[in-house]
C-alpha cells in the first residue's frame, strides 16, 4: 500500500520543477532530500527513501548518521555521505544565529571564509534589538579589486528581515587590510541611508586571510553632522591580527555595539 501511494504522487508536478520556479524555500525538508538523493530504486521510489532518510536524520548525532543511513536499503556510502554533507552545511550555517555581537572580533568567525576568496564579497550582517544576528546576506560579488555596493541592495534586505542594525564586511583578496578611498564613500553612503531607514550602520570591517580592519575600532563612523561614533584614539591606522585583541586599556573607549 506504501509503493501504491508514492506511486500516486507521481501524478503531481516534479518536485525540480516546482522549487525552480518557485526557490528553495518551497519544499518540504523531506522533498529536499529529495532533490539531494535524485533518484530511489525499483522498490523504493525516491520519495519513500527521502522519508526514511528523514526519519533516520532526525534520531541520529552526527557521529553515526553516515552509518545509519547505509542501514536503509537503497542508499550506500555515496548518497549518506551526500545527505550528512548537507546537514553538516545546515548546522553550520545556522550556528550563528541569535549570537550576540558585541564588538568587532565577534564577528570574524561568521565572516572569516569570505578571506579567502579570490573575488571581492559584499556581505551585510543584519542584527535585531539585543545585537543577535538575524541573517548574513552576500549583497555583491565583484573582481578581484572591487564590487559594486549601491545602498539600495544592502538595506533592501535588512528591511525585508526587520534589522535595527547591520554591519557590512568585504574581503581583499589582494594588498593591504586598509580602507580604500571608494571604502570610505560606500560606508558615508551607507550610514547617511542607515540614519533615514532607521538601521544603524554598526560597523563596517575589511578582513585578509590574516588581518581585519573595524571602521568603529577606528573611530571612522562619522553620523552625517560630522560627529564620530564611537571614537577610538590612539589606535594605529592599519589592519589587527585575526587574534588580536583590542589593545585599548580604556574601558570608556571599548569598542561595543551600543
Amino acid at each position: 500500500m506504501e509503493n501504491e501511494f508514492y506511486a500516486a504522487q507521481k501524478t503531481k508536478p516534479d518536485i525540480r520543477e516546482l522549487t525552480i520556479e518557485r526557490g528553495l524555500g518551497y519544499p518540504s525538508d523531506e522533498e529536499l532530500l529529495m532533490l539531494i538523493l535524485n533518484k530511489g530504486t525499483r522498490e523504493c521510489p525516491v520519495e519513500q527513501l527521502a522519508h526514511k532518510a528523514m526519519k533516520v536524520i532526525n534520531t541520529s548525532n552526527p557521529e553515526d548518521l553516515v552509518e545509519r543511513l547505509t542501514l536503509i536499503d537503497g542508499i550506500g556510502y555515496a548518497k549518506a555521505l551526500a545527505l550528512a554533507a548537507a546537514v553538516e552545511i545546515g548546522r553550520r550555517r545556522n550556528c550563528y544565529l541569535k549570537s550576540v555581537i558585541t564588538s568587532p572580533l565577534d564577528i570574524l568567525p561568521y565572516v572569516k571564509h569570505f578571506s579567502l576568496e579570490q573575488r571581492e564579497h559584499f556581505v551585510s550582517i543584519a542584527l535585531n534589538g539585543s545585537r543577535e544576528i538575524i541573517e548574513e546576506h552576500v549583497v555583491s560579488v565583484g573582481t578581484s579589486k572591487r564590487t559594486m555596493v549601491h545602498p539600495r541592495e544592502v538595506f533592501n534586505h535588512a528591511v525585508r528581515v526587520n534589522a535595527s542594525g547591520i554591519i557590512c564586511c568585504h574581503n581583499h583578496p589582494f594588498g593591504k587590510c586598509l580602507p580604500s578611498r571608494e571604502d570610505m564613500n560606500v560606508t558615508s553612503r551607507l550610514l547617511l541611508a542607515g540614519e533615514v531607514l532607521g538601521i544603524t550602520v554598526l560597523d563596517h570591517i575589511i578582513i585578509t586571510q590574516d588581518s581585519y580592519f573595524s571602521f568603529l575600532e577606528h573611530g571612522m563612523l562619522k553620523k552625517s553632522g560630522g560627529q564620530e561614533r564611537n571614537p577610538l584614539a590612539g589606535l594605529s591606522q592599519e589592519g589587527h591580527s585575526m587574534n588580536e585583541h583590542s589593545t585599548n586599556d580604556n574601558p570608556q573607549d571599548a569598542a561595543i555595539f551600543e
